[in-house]
């Protein structure tokens, strides 16, 4: 077991080299209601992998949502994709154009369709969908605007998500804007943008049943409390399962408790509940104990070097800096 020292060092998510689906062709799916595509079928469709292959009724679908500066590989792979196959479930992750660095109205439009994708790929069953950070609130831009997608999904879990927006310049990500310039998602996710007011018009809350869960050592999605709220929703802390546990932003996707929780939504239909997963005593005892979840393949000593990283690509590999928000679509706008 890992010391909480050694992952505190721990930047962003894990590496994987699970080999993706093979390819195949690409569906449509353009719906009277949806907001539009503007990128390409194809393009939507390559963006999905399932490294254990398509999801059964046996086994069925997690589509999993990174977040800022990460890909779905580094977020998820070593991760929660092991770790779910073992309790049974099939998971995909969706990689984010530009490293989930622009528009997060296009990385919407990646989510939207890979919701359809993967309840296709497993036969129509409707998908969970677990989400890391901006994946909130992306996910629930998609899942509104998009309303199609709401039908086929099951269950919506986002860990520290940002729905509230950020104080960008008094945390750490204001370091990657160079004057008055920064990449669009970080603009989008600040407190106070006109992509988060138009996510907060006409009546904001959980579209699916919903838990979000958030850590009071976040030190990133500050404040992390107001940040998790959505009405509808399930909200709960890690600390509230693990009084205590010094969990940040990026160890979410790998944390003990966090999994925990994520697994009671998947088990009760999207809503996680603090009191039925600490039922199990000894299970609580043993995942307070745990850094990271059962059968998440995870050496966090080699991911120390990985995690600085896939900081460092997501900053100068991403999308480019730009000089303000990029504009609301039309499709957004005046919705009531």
């Amino acid at each position: 077991m890992v010391s909480y020292l050694s992952l505190l060092l721990l930047i962003f998510s894990v590496r994987s080299f699970a080999a993706p689906i093979s390819k195949r062709g690409a569906q449509s799916f353009v719906l009277s209601g949806d907001a539009p595509f503007t990128v390409s079928t194809a393009t939507l469709a390559a963006a999905l992998t399932c490294p254990n292959g398509n999801p059964t009724s046996s086994s069925p679908p997690v589509l999993l949502v990174h977040g800022t500066g990460s890909t779905g590989e580094e977020t998820w792979g070593s991760g929660y994709v092991p770790a779910l196959l073992a309790k049974s479930y099939t998971a995909c992750y969706v990689t984010l154009p530009g490293r989930a660095m622009g528009d997060m109205q296009v990385s919407a439009e990646y989510v939207a369709y890979a919701i359809h994708q993967i309840s296709s790929l497993a036969g129509g069953a409707k998908t969970a969908i677990i989400t890391h950070s901006q994946g909130g609130p992306v996910t629930q831009w998609a899942l509104r605007f998009w309303p199609s997608t709401a039908g086929i999904t099951k269950a919506f879990t986002a860990l520290s998500p940002d729905f509230a927006g950020l104080n960008l310049f008094e945390t750490p990500l204001s370091k990657v804007c160079v004057g008055k310039l920064c990449q669009a998602t970080l603009w989008q996710q600040s407190a106070g943008s006109n992509l988060l007011a138009a996510l907060h018009a006409d009546s904001f809350g959980a579209i699916v049943p919903t838990t979000t869960i958030w850590s009071q050592f976040d030190g990133i999605v500050m404040p992390p409390q107001e940040n998790a709220q959505l009405p509808g929703a399930a909200v709960m802390s890690v600390q509230a399962l693990c009084p205590g546990r010094l969990t940040t932003h990026p160890q979410m996707t790998i944390d003990a408790a966090a999994f925990a929780l994520a697994l009671d939504a998947l088990k009760h239909d999207g809503k996680a509940s603090v009191s039925r997963t600490r039922s199990d005593i000894l299970g609580t005892i043993g995942t307070c104990l745990r850094i990271t979840a059962p059968n998440m393949n995870v050496d966090v000593a080699k991911e120390v070097a990985d995690g600085i990283n896939d900081v460092v690509d997501g900053f100068t590999l991403g999308s480019p800096r730009v000089s303000k928000e990029p504009a609301v679509q039309a499709y957004a706008l005046n919705t009531s």
